[in-house]
């Protein structure tokens, strides 16, 4: 992947004067992507790392440079890119070695707020960048990544234009409850592919209406499952419902609701919540447990690996612009790791940490 990459940012036109200009944009993202691959996040630490490893990065990348490019350059070029750029690497990128494109898959979405942009926190005006990514349940990657700021625009407006443009069919799109509306849902039928959606209050109609309806249907089919692990014991039933009897005008395509209850015990407190889906797919209740489940998948293999491991909600590069490009590459950095089949990024650093020169080998 990373070789592809490279070719990628071959394309990319350069922001700067060809006056003066000592490095190539392509061989500079390169090094800041090999950068990012060793865990390092800050223009700092890239530059070190740039520095320290400079004659084996200019030998293996092949370029004909007789010195790295500095820490001012690195920075200028992180600022300077456009982040549309980034996101056309990105894209191009993942639909290359997205290889479910036209399959059956489970497409996790969701939107992660970059905490570190937020700005007039104190007041209605406040604003702050959100990367809305799309992940692929079944090859563990983002296959779409893109950004909007809060005050301009809104997630859900966001999530609605992937879909509309993604060039994806026969997926089913799992999204939790702030997408359960009568556009987003309109939206993924139309692009000729279905959805599992979280309902909750702020569709207290539909909500109530489900609740009442699994008292008195018998569900088509049920699956428990217990969780007896990291200090919980929690027994989860998921009971899946006609969608045939909710004549719902702005969900006419709705096939199926779930209901899921989770009873137990985590730590020494008592557990107890139960959630219902829509959906516009008629599945066995095994199959929609799992891919319920697996929806948070999107939130351990990508949010929490990037607020952990590299640090992001507390990052000093805090510009809206800048802090997005940022995301962006690290997104870009965790799919090659998923791509050379490292599910655990924390092992993934550890194996390339004297062998990290390698990946332009097996990439």
């Amino acid at each position: 992947m990373l070789n592809s990459i490279i070719e990628q940012f071959k394309l990319v036109k350069d922001f700067r004067q060809s006056q003066g200009k000592r490095h190539e944009l392509w061989g500079v993202l390169a090094m800041i992507i090999l950068a990012l691959i060793k865990g390092y996040v800050t223009y700092k630490d890239i530059a070190n790392f740039i520095k320290d490893e400079e004659d084996k990065l200019i030998k293996l990348l092949g370029i004909p440079w007789k010195k790295s490019p500095s820490y001012s350059t690195i920075r200028r070029v992180i600022i300077g890119i456009s982040v549309k750029e980034i996101e056309l690497v990105f894209n191009s990128i993942a639909e290359k070695f997205y290889a479910n494109k036209h399959e059956k898959d489970w497409i996790a979405i969701d939107g992660k707020a970059l905490k570190n942009t937020l700005t007039n926190y104190e007041n209605e005006q406040q604003n702050m960048l959100v990367i809305v990514s799309c992940f692929s349940q079944d090859t563990k990657l983002v296959i779409k990544s893109e950004s909007c700021e809060s005050k301009h625009s809104s997630e859900t407006k966001k999530v609605r234009s992937i879909i509309e443009n993604c060039g994806l069919s026969n997926k089913i799109f799992t999204l939790d409850a702030l997408h359960c509306s009568q556009k987003t849902t309109q939206t993924i039928i139309d692009s000729g592919n279905d959805y599992l959606i979280t309902v909750k209050g702020n569709q207290k109609k539909l909500h109530n209406l489900l609740q009442t309806l699994t008292k008195t249907q018998k569900p088509l089919t049920v699956d428990q499952s217990k969780d007896n692990s990291h200090g919980r014991y929690v027994i989860r039933n998921v009971s899946v419902f006609d969608g045939g009897h909710i004549y719902h005008e702005n969900y006419p395509h709705l096939k199926s609701f779930v209901k899921v209850e989770r009873i137990g015990f985590r730590g020494n407190k008592e557990y107890n919540q139960t959630l219902y889906y829509i959906s516009s797919v008629k599945l066995k209740a095994e199959i929609f447990a799992e891919k319920i489940k697996e929806h948070w998948l999107i939130e351990n293999f990508i949010h929490w690996v990037k607020d952990v491991i590299f640090k992001e909600d507390f990052s000093r590069i805090k510009g809206l612009e800048v802090a997005g490009k940022m995301s962006l590459l690290v997104t870009l950095t965790l799919n090659i790791y998923r791509s050379l089949g490292f599910l655990s990024i924390t092992e993934g650093k550890s194996w390339l940490g004297k062998n990290w020169e390698k990946i332009l080998a097996i990439t």
